[in-house]
C-alpha cells in the first residue's frame, strides 16, 4: 500500500501539483478569478482541501486577492460578557445572507474600542477580511474615520430620531428608534401611567441617546414624568437600577428596559421586593425575544425583525464590495406586542 506524503507546510505549488495545473491557474482558481474553467476550479479546491492548504495573509495582501470574508467585532465588557438574544438573531441574519455567497463571517469579541481598533488594523494589514459590519454606534463615532484610513469597506447599522437619514459617505442601514419608543410610551399613557422609568444602556451609544431624547420629548408633550437610568446593559446593573427606582418615595408605575435580559432581571427584582406585576408596577422591554414570551408574566415588548435586519445589513455591505451605488436603507418600523406584564395604573 502506498501512503501519500503531505508536506509539513503546504504551499500553493503543492496544491497546483496535486491538481495537475500550473501555479498561476491554481492561484486564479483559489482566489475566485476568471481565466480557469469551473472543472479546473473544482479540482484545485478539492486538492487544497485534501492537503489542508490555507492562504497566507501576507501573501494574499501582496497579491491583492480578496480575503473571501467579512468581519464583525462585537463589544463586550467584563460586566456584560454574554451575548444577548438580539445579537444572536442579528448573527443568524448575517449568516443566512452570506449563505447565498462564498464569503465567510469572521466574528471577534473585543473588550473595548482600543482592542477593536487594533483588530481592524490587523485585519487590514493581513487582508483577513474584505469589509466590515459596524454596529453599536457611539455618539462620537471614530471608527468610520479609522476604517476609511485603512481602506476597509464598511456598512453600518445606525439609529436616527427624526427627519431623513443623515447623508454621509458611510453606507448605512437605518432604524427609526423614536416611533417605537413613542408607541410603547403611548401604551403606558393609555393605561393611565404618568410616572415612567426607562432603564437604558450607556449614554455613550447613539441609539441610547436617540431613545432618551425621544422619551424626554414625549414626556414634555404628554405632561408625564419620564426618568432615565443609564447602565451597561448587563442584568446586574439592570437589577440595581430597577431596585433604585422602585425604592424612591414616588416610584414609577411603569418601567421600560432597553433589552430583554434587563427586563427579565427587573421582573425578578419586582418579585423579590414583593411587588406584583402588573398590579403594582408594569414592566416592558424595548426589544422582544422568545425569553419575553415565556416569562411569568409574559413581557410586553417591541418586536424587531432582527434576523431580517442582519440580512439587510449584510446585503448592504455586499453591494459596497461589488461597487454598487451608495443608497442608505431605512428598516421597517417596530411592532408593539402587548402581553401580561402591563396593566392599568392602580390609584
Amino acid at each position: 500500500m502506498t501512503v501519500e506524503k503531505i508536506p509539513a507546510r503546504v504551499t500553493i505549488v503543492d496544491v497546483a501539483r496535486r491538481a495537475g495545473v500550473s501555479k498561476g491557474a491554481a492561484s486564479h482558481a483559489l482566489n475566485g478569478r476568471a481565466g480557469v474553467s469551473e472543472e479546473t476550479r473544482t479540482r484545485v479546491k478539492s486538492a487544497a482541501a485534501d492537503l489542508g492548504w490555507s492562504p497566507n495573509g501576507t501573501a494574499r495582501a501582496l497579491s491583492g486577492a480578496r480575503a473571501g470574508a467579512i468581519g464583525w467585532a462585537i463589544l463586550r465588557t467584563p460586566k456584560s460578557s454574554t451575548i444577548d438574544p438580539y445579537f444572536t438573531e442579528l448573527f443568524a441574519g448575517i449568516e443566512l445572507e452570506l449563505a447565498t455567497t462564498e464569503l465567510a463571517l469572521v466574528v471577534k469579541l473585543v473588550a473595548d474600542r482600543a482592542e477593536e481598533e487594533a483588530l481592524y488594523r490587523r485585519w487590514a494589514s493581513e487582508r483577513r477580511v474584505d469589509g466590515v459590519l459596524l454596529t453599536d454606534i457611539d455618539t462620537h463615532e471614530k471608527r468610520f474615520a479609522l476604517l476609511d484610513e485603512l481602506h476597509l469597506p464598511v456598512a453600518s447599522f445606525r439609529s436616527r430620531q427624526t427627519g431623513p437619514p443623515t447623508a454621509d459617505e458611510v453606507p448605512s442601514v437605518w432604524m427609526s428608534e423614536s416611533p417605537g419608543a413613542e408607541r410603547l410610551l403611548d401604551a403606558a399613557y393609555d393605561l393611565g401611567h404618568r410616572s415612567i422609568g426607562w432603564i437604558s444602556g450607556s449614554a455613550s451609544k447613539s441609539a441610547v441617546v436617540v431613545r432618551d431624547r425621544a422619551a424626554s420629548a414625549w414626556g414634555a408633550r404628554r405632561g408625564a414624568r419620564v426618568v432615565t437610568r443609564f447602565t451597561d446593559y448587563s442584568t446586574g446593573e439592570g437589577t440595581a437600577a430597577a431596585a433604585s427606582l422602585l425604592s424612591e418615595a414616588d416610584p414609577p408605575t411603569f418601567i421600560v428596559f432597553d433589552n430583554d435580559l434587563m427586563a427579565l432581571a427587573g421582573l425578578s427584582t419586582c418579585h423579590s421586593l414583593g411587588l406584583q406585576v402588573p398590579d403594582d408596577v408594569s414592566i416592558a422591554s424595548f426589544i422582544d425575544s422568545d425569553l419575553c414570551s415565556i416569562a411569568v408574566p409574559p413581557l410586553t415588548a417591541l418586536r424587531h425583525s432582527t434576523i431580517e435586519f442582519g440580512r439587510i445589513l449584510t446585503r448592504r455591505l455586499l453591494q459596497v464590495l461589488d461597487g454598487g451605488e451608495v443608497v442608505d436603507v431605512e428598516l421597517p418600523g417596530l411592532e408593539l406586542v402587548l402581553r401580561g406584564s402591563v396593566g392599568p395604573v392602580r390609584h
